[in-house]
C-alpha cells in the first residue's frame, strides 16, 4: 500500500467514524477541555492526512511529467494499473489532467476558508468597534455596559482589543457575586481563544460540507467551549453564583453574530453539569484512555509516511 492511499483512507475513516466515538454519552464524563482536544486532533489530523496525500501526489505527478515517467506514477503511486497499456503520451496527458484537477480543488478550498476567516475577523472589528462607540466603560476592566432591555452578557474579539459587554438591564438583575461569575466566564472565552476555535471550525466546515466530522464538529465544540469556561469561572468564584447569573441570563435572546454569550448556548445541559459535583477528572481511567486515543490518531500520518518512504 503506498502513502497517497494510506492517508486518504486514514483521512476517510476518521472523518466518517470519529464523530460517533467523540459524540457517544461517555464522553460527558470526561472534562470538555479533553473533549475539545479530541475533537480539534481528529480535525487537524484529518487535514494533514489530506494534505500530505495531496502534496505526495502533486509533486509525484509534476516530478513524473519532467522525468517523462508518468507511467510508473500512474502504477505505482496511484495504482492504476490499466495505464501500462496506454502509449506515454497518453498517460502523460491523464497525469497532467489529474494534477491540474488536484490544484484547482485545493486552492478553491484554501480560498473559501481564508475568505470565510477574513469575513468573520472583519465582522467581529465591526462589531467591537460600534459597541466602543455606543457602550460605555464600567468599573471592571474591559467591560462596557450597553443600554438594553434583555439582560444578556457576551464577549467580542475585535483586532487586539478585546471587549466584555454587558447590557444595563444583566447589571441590574445580577448580584455582585454573580456578575464577577459572568465576566470570568466570558473572560476565560478570550484566554481562550474560543472564537478563533469556532471561525476556524465554522469556515473547514462551510468549505467542506460533506464531511461529517466538520459539520460535528461544528456543532460540538461551541458548546464544549463554554463548559470550559464555566469550569473557569467555577474555580474562581463557585458553582452557585455562576448558576444563579446562568438562570437569571436564561432570556432566550439572540446575541449579536461572532459573539460568545454567558447563557447563549445549551444553557440547560450546562446548569446540570454544574449542579454534578462529579464532572470528571483529568485522572481518571475514561481520561487517561482518551489521552492515549488523541495521540494515536496524532500519530498514524506520521507512520504512515514513514513507512511508506521506507
Amino acid at each position: 500500500m503506498n502513502a497517497v492511499t494510506l492517508l486518504l483512507g486514514y483521512a476517510v475513516a476518521l472523518s466518517c467514524f470519529a464523530p460517533a466515538m467523540l459524540t457517544r454519552p461517555g464522553m460527558t464524563r470526561i472534562p470538555p477541555g479533553l473533549a475539545v482536544a479530541g475533537w480539534l486532533v481528529a480535525v487537524a489530523t484529518t487535514m494533514a492526512a489530506w494534505v500530505s496525500a495531496l502534496a505526495v501526489m502533486i509533486v509525484g505527478a509534476a516530478h513524473s511529467v519532467i522525468t517523462h515517467t508518468a507511467m510508473t506514477f500512474c502504477v505505482k503511486t496511484l495504482g492504476i494499473t490499466p495505464v501500462a497499456m496506454l502509449p506515454p503520451s497518453v498517460a502523460t496527458a491523464l497525469v497532467v489532467a489529474l494534477l491540474l484537477v488536484t490544484m484547482s480543488v485545493a486552492l478553491h478550498t484554501v480560498r473559501r476558508v481564508v475568505s470565510s476567516l477574513l469575513g468573520h475577523r472583519r465582522q467581529n472589528l465591526r462589531h467591537a468597534e460600534a459597541v466602543r462607540i455606543v457602550g460605555y466603560p464600567t468599573e471592571h476592566d474591559g467591560v462596557v455596559a450597553m443600554s438594553a432591555d434583555q439582560a444578556t452578557a457576551y464577549c467580542v474579539s475585535g483586532g487586539r482589543r478585546q471587549t466584555v459587554v454587558v447590557t444595563t438591564a444583566a447589571l441590574e438583575l445580577l448580584s455582585s457575586a454573580g456578575l464577577a461569575a459572568v465576566l470570568a466566564h466570558e473572560r476565560a472565552h478570550l484566554r481562550g481563544r474560543h472564537h478563533r476555535i469556532i471561525a476556524s471550525l465554522n469556515a473547514l466546515s462551510a468549505a467542506l460540507p460533506r464531511l461529517p466530522l466538520l459539520r460535528s464538529a461544528a456543532q460540538s465544540v461551541p458548546v464544549l467551549l463554554e463548559m470550559c469556561a464555566d469550569d473557569a469561572a467555577a474555580r474562581e468564584h463557585g458553582n452557585e453564583p455562576l448558576l444563579t447569573s446562568l438562570l437569571t441570563l436564561s432570556t432566550g435572546h439572540r446575541t449579536p453574530d461572532g459573539a460568545l454569550a454567558a447563557a447563549g448556548t445549551a444553557v440547560v445541559d450546562r446548569m446540570t453539569r454544574l449542579m454534578n459535583p462529579d464532572r470528571g477528572s483529568w485522572w481518571q481511567p475514561r481520561s487517561l484512555a482518551m489521552v492515549g486515543v488523541i495521540a494515536a490518531t496524532a500519530a498514524v500520518p506520521g507512520l504512515a509516511l514513514g513507512l511508506c518512504t521506507l
